[in-house]
């Protein structure tokens, strides 16, 4: 990431929008809890976030403030690695480890498995990590040839609205990234962004992103259905497979709740049409290209 070249396009970006007296000041402003900061702080206070995550493919495209990425990366983030993490584990992929519990007559003993690259599988116990007296009892009584023992996974840590909100978080500072505060300073995001914040409520209706029939290419998509005029925002997470996600994040000119409402709909029976933002616009940088974003944000004009 060009840390440079990134602040400069989104003082551009909120030079232009003041000029059109869409915003008050041009003071940047964390993309997650809209904080303003001054260029001073931007420098110094501000930090790069990988989007998605790094331990999920993610690279570093946006800045926010230092207590977003701390929280995001220790609540939100974490839940989402650990769900995948839980399922590819089911898998037992070649040439991968993890923690687990040996259980054998309610006695509980901590284990590193290892599957190589041939699918064998290896027990790795370290006896000071372990009560001295279980670990006894499993080398003098259990473990022995052709023995029986349950094997289990140590629990991940893996909450469902947490998840949601990771997902969502993803695709709104991958818009973000695209667009600035073209359109996304408006008030209406205010509830996404408490959404992303404080997942246990449900701020927004279930649910806005779907990880099913994704048949197109990674990127930001318009709508050309007016019921669900917005922007599709693909990405793919990468872990030893590969998870393709689909979130919409509607216009202000669309309430949360239809939207939820006909996207449940055309998801279960029905293709909808999409066209890729075209790339050659610069949302950042460019006044006429932001107007016109902004006309198709809160008009029904074709893009």
């Amino acid at each position: 990431m060009n840390k440079q070249f990134y602040i400069e396009s989104m003082h551009n970006n909120l030079h232009i929008l003041f000029a059109m007296g869409v915003i008050q000041d041009e003071m940047y402003k964390c993309p997650l809890c809209m904080q303003s900061f001054s260029d001073d702080e931007v420098v110094k206070n501000l930090t790069e976030e990988d989007v998605p995550q790094a331990s999920l493919g993610g690279k570093r495209i946006a800045l926010t403030c230092r207590s977003c990425n701390s929280t995001c990366g220790h609540s939100i983030d974490v839940n989402l690695l650990n769900a995948i993490v839980g399922l590819e584990q089911r898998k037992f992929f070649p040439s991968t480890d993890r923690k687990v519990n040996l259980i054998h007559k309610g006695q509980r003993l901590g284990a590193n498995l290892h599957i190589d690259a041939d699918r064998q599988l290896f027990l790795e116990i370290d006896a000071k990590r372990n009560n001295p007296k279980v670990w006894d009892e499993y080398r003098e009584n259990i473990l022995k040839e052709n023995a029986l023992i349950d094997l289990q996974d140590v629990p991940l840590k893996r909450d469902e609205r947490f998840i949601s909100a990771a997902l969502l978080k993803n695709a709104y500072l991958l818009l973000f990234a695209r667009t600035g505060y073209t359109f996304l300073a408006d008030s209406y995001y205010d509830d996404l962004r408490m959404q992303i914040s404080n997942p246990k409520p449900y701020i927004l209706p279930e649910r806005l992103w779907t990880l099913q029939n994704i048949s197109v290419a990674d990127g930001i998509y318009l709508c050309r259905d007016n019921r669900l005029r917005g922007f599709f925002v693909v990405y793919t997470l990468s872990k030893v497979m590969q998870y393709r996600v689909c979130v919409f994040i509607p216009s202000p000119n669309v309430p949360y709740l239809a939207a939820t409402y006909h996207l449940r709909n055309i998801l279960a029976c029905d293709r909808i049409r999409v066209e890729i933002m075209p790339s050659y616009f610069d949302f950042l940088n460019d006044r006429n290209a932001i107007a016109r974003l902004r006309k198709w944000c809160y008009g029904w004009d074709k893009f």
